[in-house]
């Protein structure tokens, strides 16, 4: 009868030690996420300066890094092509938008500073990409 009493007891001291590993292991995976500080810059940071820091913080190689931001690049570029949605949200820092200005016609006017009239030229159809920050952003330079 004692063998009987002793596979329950290793049963549950295994079932025990369990949730004990899987909690070490979580507070350790939080820890090196949070251990990530960025050196702060006194000159804006070059395209090169910006993979380094990210490879570093991340523990990738710096092609792999490159690769990356290139595929971001194409995928905004989908976006905001005129087959995409014209919108492309990053991250929730920032919305990237693109905006269609018409054509406008060569029209006479008043030059609002010497008050003359003056022949203001006609300007083709442009597309610009305008990007508007979001609280998030907001909140993280204030």
């Amino acid at each position: 009868m004692a063998t009987m009493t002793k596979k329950p007891a290793k049963k549950a001291t295994k079932s025990a030690k369990a949730p004990k590993a899987a909690a070490k292991k979580a507070p350790a995976a939080k820890a090196t996420a949070k251990a990530f500080k960025p050196t702060t810059s006194s000159k804006v940071r070059t395209r090169s300066q910006v993979i380094a820091e990210l490879a570093t913080a991340s523990d990738v190689k710096k092609t792999v890094v490159k690769e990356m931001f290139d595929n971001l690049a194409t995928i905004i570029g989908a976006d905001l092509s005129s087959r995409g949605p014209g919108v492309f949200s990053f991250f929730g820092l920032m919305k990237l938008k693109t905006v269609k200005k018409p054509a406008t016609k060569e029209r006479t006017g008043v030059n609002p500073f010497t008050g003359e009239t003056q022949v203001f030229k006609a300007k083709p159809a442009s597309k610009k990409v305008r990007v508007r920050p979001t609280k998030a952003l907001n909140a993280l330079v204030s």
